[in-house]
């Protein structure tokens, strides 16, 4: 399959995954014998070796938490129909999912410069991987609409990760979502007021260590550029800046760079706690 793929809206047979199981490790002198207390965690259509598991791991397979979550979606039909998008990368090795709940309250958070509304809509994300790079873990987030951008907050609405096993723990995600709707206008409360006030000098230089790497870097300058008003900005001592630039504006620069230039889903989820944290 390819290295990276995207499903909106689609059926489960529609979409294409790793066929995955555990086989077993062996090595070779003069004849193959396997090795105790190892398996291999393998896409039998491709025979591509994902990562190398202790007895014990058990393996949850994309298309059961993708069906899992659906069914959970459907146990809140006051929250209405959500979108589904299902991203995968390192040839479905992870995968990222995301139902966002566009039929909910809108929250407002601002206006553009159009005058029309700034909305965040809730979103519910679940991860989880066949080479062990990410745990299953289960989040409310958000979902601007004017330029497509996930996002999270500094203090989690709801959150749970767990090793992988045989199934997801329907009950604890059930949880995430009702506590996480619940106290969602907290969240529009903070990021209402990221468009009250200019961004700190500490958030504006947050770019140069959360994880983004080179390229990412000199876009999201560019759009601090363009988008803030820069008295001072030197690139030898970032602390002696100058940089005038709504914080809204700025948390948005950076989630945007996340959500559409980072492919690979370990890495964006990385980046975007980071963004989080960064402005708490």
């Amino acid at each position: 399959m390819k290295s990276t793929s995207y499903y909106k809206d689609k059926q489960i047979d529609d979409m294409v995954f790793p066929d995955a199981c555990l086989r077993h490790v062996g090595h070779m002198v003069r004849n193959i014998k396997a090795i105790p207390n190892y398996r291999a965690v393998v896409d039998r259509s491709t025979d591509r070796t994902y990562a190398i598991v202790k007895d014990g791991y058990n393996l949850l397979r994309h298309e059961e938490v993708i069906e899992q979550m659906d069914d959970l979606c459907r146990q809140f039909p006051e929250y209405g129909e959500p979108t589904r998008e299902v991203w995968m990368s390192n040839h479905g090795g992870r995968m990222k999912t995301r139902w966002t709940f566009g039929e909910v309250e809108n929250f407002e958070i601002g206006k553009l410069s159009d005058g029309t509304p700034d909305i965040v809509f809730p979103t519910l994300e679940t991860f989880c991987s066949y080479d062990t790079s990410l745990a299953q873990r289960t989040l409310v987030g958000g979902f601007r609409v004017v330029c497509s951008n996930g996002m999270v907050v500094g203090k989690v609405l709801g959150e749970y990760k767990r090793k992988h096993t045989t199934s997801l723990d329907l009950e604890r995600a059930k949880m995430v979502l009702a506590n996480g709707m619940a106290n969602y206008s907290e969240a529009a409360g903070l990021w209402i007021s990221f468009t009250e006030r200019n961004a700190a000098l500490t958030e504006v230089n947050c770019y140069e260590e959360i994880g983004f790497n080179k390229d990412e870097k000199l876009s999201v300058e560019a759009e601090i550029k363009r988008k803030g008003k820069v008295i001072k900005w030197d690139n030898e001592e970032p602390k002696e800046r100058e940089v005038e630039i709504n914080a809204w504006e700025l948390y948005n620069i950076l989630t945007a760079e996340a959500s559409h230039r980072i492919k690979d889903i370990n890495r964006q989820a990385k980046v975007t706690d980071n963004i989080a944290k960064a402005f708490v």
